[in-house]
């Protein structure tokens, strides 16, 4: 799909804005650090953190319901303006007030700035869908990386350049450049308001995977917690008060950042791409379990700072790479009731358990801690490897239901009644009824017995070129007169009875007819039309011979024997394929040029009143065949319903749906598949009635619109 230049222009807003964002949080960092250990001992610290866990969650709420009241569009920008408004203010009041002042900027800066990391995150998972997400996040959250590195110089030039307390003025101004720049995060891709409120409680019940979510972030922060108070307080011993303090932690924060930096650019994608989300995301447990067994084994202070380091740089590129993934195949109603509540809820009570754990153990003293600390650290860690290598299965079915849902919620946009909504949901399977007929086996009707002389003189009629005399003997074909009837297939006149002649003779024919479709040799105009028989007939003989037809040199034979096998698995589930065969078949489909897959044509009409003809019938024959043969096929193996859904979506022009779909289609196919599949589909719609790509940039514009009825009206 080719990429529009408003996308390109909301990406390089979102580039802009992570960078301002992550240099504010790396500033930030150092600021909050240096402030409160210049006036505060360390052991102080478990008590500030708990503090902060506490405010961070009361804002956390506040702000989840102010973005289930309105969209991320709004309440970020201005929450990011009144951030910058109160840091002004604290600058102001520091000098009269240090140590109040110190506090309110380790509250705000800890309960404050991660809901607002969050809150940008959530409007870039609503602004762009899950291909583009994955194309497109790894740049975004780089170039935040970049923006952390010179946040982090700017705070060590600032207190060398102006003081300390002139770290809080930076900081506003950051905030105030990154409300202005997020405001630009609207267009083409953006969502609009939704009428329908999700809640937290709703979304976890519909989708458990938010709770493994939830705990893998929890457990995370405990960790990253414990680890912290061991580097701050040992770098307070070592560097002592004042702005020294304040250096240190901008020079090691802007270090990590760099580092993050270079991971998140060389090592993030291909991560992604080869080893999923899911063991990407493992890489931070296991290498802060790694990092705090060895930190147990070398007790001294550049061991805890090389692993908290770790911690920092993994949980920004790696982690925060895989992590952001998770959430955009999760309707945007769901994610706006749990995502400030997981990212902040359980983060702050992941602070808040680690300054717990803290708190009892600094009972036993500083120094005898410090095992524990470590100890502690390891066993959360191997929880959290454990949860996160069962996420990519989660994910997958998580993707697979936010392509169902995004469907089903653009039909309720504009279909009102139930009538109505209840004939759109029955065009993704075939009819009821007529799948609870088709489910009965064929029988062998067995018509009694003629004379010899009958049944030559009905070969005769068969055999006479009259269509006068043909269609009356059609009524009356013995078995032994099967195999002229199956000549008589590629008569169009008389096709039609003939067909429901074979299928009145039942499976006993079956082998006849797969004899006439393996060979080659026969008339193609026959061979086309026997897939349609044996679908009829049903059976495993009928589903064999099929698949051994996929491989027909003539498009339209395995065109028709997709669409065969699709009938039969939908009427019996019980019939086996092998699904090698299968994506071995599809693989060969895709591996052709863009020419011929366009240039596939059907030579038979196909029946509009009959539902095996189409693998959609919102579509009908406006669907590309060759995809369609593709779909068919792939409907045989996989889960029918996404994959309808998903077929559906790449003939719209909602490009979310389409990227949606082909996100989809690249989570359950082989390696390989989706990739060859992306590069023959990917391209947007062709131009039509000489449209100008304002007219265009405006039709993808209509987001959320009914996708069902969006493709009925194109047919009118």
């Amino acid at each position: 799909m080719k990429q529009s230049g408003g996308l390109d222009r909301l990406t390089t807003v979102a580039m802009a804005g992570a960078a301002l964002m992550l240099a504010h949080q790396v500033a930030g960092k150092a600021a909050r650090d240096g402030l409160f250990l210049s006036r505060y001992e360390a052991t102080a610290l478990p008590k500030m953190v708990l503090a902060a866990a506490v405010v961070a969650v009361l804002f956390g709420w506040l702000f989840g319901v102010l973005l289930k009241r309105s969209a991320p569009q709004r309440v970020v920008p201005v929450a990011l303006l009144v951030s910058a408004g109160l840091q002004m203010g604290e600058w102001l009041l520091l000098a009269g007030s240090p140590d109040i002042v110190v506090v309110a900027v380790y509250l705000h800066i800890v309960g404050f700035g991660a809901i607002l990391l969050s809150g940008f995150w959530s409007l870039a998972n609503e602004v762009f869908d899950p291909r583009e997400a994955k194309l497109r996040f790894g740049r975004i959250a780089g170039f935040g990386t970049a923006g952390g590195i010179a946040g982090g110089l700017l705070a060590e030039r600032t207190v060398v350049w102006f003081g300390t307390s002139s770290v809080l003025v930076l900081l506003a101004g950051l905030h105030l450049l990154a409300g202005l720049c997020v405001l630009g995060l609207r267009g083409p891709a953006a969502m609009p308001r939704e009428t329908a409120k999700g809640s937290a409680r709703a979304a976890f019940r519909t989708a458990p995977f938010l709770w493994s979510l939830a705990v893998l972030v929890l457990l995370g922060t405990t960790s990253a917690a414990l680890l912290d108070y061991l580097f701050k307080s040992g770098a307070a011993l070592e560097y002592g008060k004042g702005p020294g303090l304040v250096r240190f932690f901008a020079l090691f924060y802007t270090g990590a950042q760099v580092l993050t930096f270079l991971v998140q650019t060389v090592v993030a994608r291909f991560s992604l791409e080869r080893l999923g989300l899911a063991r990407t995301v493992m890489s931070l447990p296991l290498a802060v379990g790694g990092g705090a067994a060895g930190a147990l084994l070398v007790p001294v202070f550049p061991m805890v700072a090389s692993v908290r380091a770790l911690e920092l740089i993994l949980r920004g590129s790696l982690f925060r790479s895989g992590y952001e993934l998770f959430y955009t195949p999760i309707p945007s109603r769901d994610k706006r009731a749990v995502k400030t509540l997981i990212d902040v809820g359980s983060d702050r009570m992941g602070d808040a358990l680690g300054a717990g754990t803290l708190q009892l153990l600094l009972w036993l003293g500083p120094v005898a801690a410090r095992p524990q600390i470590l100890a502690i650290a390891v066993g959360l860690a191997a929880i959290s490897a454990w949860i996160a290598s069962r996420m990519d299965k989660a994910y997958l079915q998580v993707l697979e239901r936010g392509l169902l849902s995004r469907a089903v919620e653009l039909d309720v946009a504009e279909v009102h009644d139930s009538t109505t909504m209840s004939a759109v949901l029955q065009t993704t399977t075939l009819p009821k009824a007529e799948l609870a007929a088709a489910a009965k086996p064929a029988t062998i009707v067995r018509p009694p017995v003629v004379s010899l002389d009958a049944v030559v003189e009905t070969m005769g009629e068969l055999r006479s070129g009259d269509a006068e005399r043909v269609l009356p003997a059609l009524t009356r074909v013995e078995p032994v007169l099967v195999g002229q009837v199956i000549r008589l297939l590629a008569w169009d006149e008389v096709s039609p009875l003939a067909r429901e002649a074979l299928v009145h003779q039942g499976r006993g024919i079956t082998g006849q007819l797969v004899d006439v479709l393996v060979d080659e040799s026969q008339d193609f105009a026959v061979r086309r039309r026997i897939p349609r028989i044996l679908a009829r007939l049903g059976g495993q003989r009928a589903m064999d011979g099929l698949t051994e037809s996929l491989g027909d040199a003539r498009f339209e034979v395995r065109f028709q024997c997709g669409r065969a096998m699709d009938y039969l698995r939908q009427k019996d589930r019980e019939l086996h394929v092998e699904a090698a065969r299968i994506y071995e078949v599809v693989g060969r489909e895709l591996s052709v040029s863009k020419p011929i897959w366009e240039g596939h044509r059907l030579l038979d009409q196909r029946d509009v009143m009959d539902s095996y003809s189409f693998l959609d019938e919102v579509l009908r024959e406006r669907a590309n065949q060759s995809l369609e043969h593709v779909f068919s096929l792939l409907a045989v193996v996989l889960e029918r319903e996404p994959l309808q859904v998903a077929f559906r979506a790449l003939h719209s022009e909602d490009r979310l749906l389409r990227g949606l779909g082909l996100e989809y289609l690249e989570g359950v196919l082989p390696a390989g598949l989706g990739g060859r599949l992306t590069a023959l589909v990917e391209e947007a719609p062709v131009r039509r009635n000489g449209q100008s790509d304002e007219a265009l940039l405006d039709r993808l514009m209509q987001s959320n619109q009914s996708l069902v009825l969006e493709l009925r009206r194109k047919a009118r």
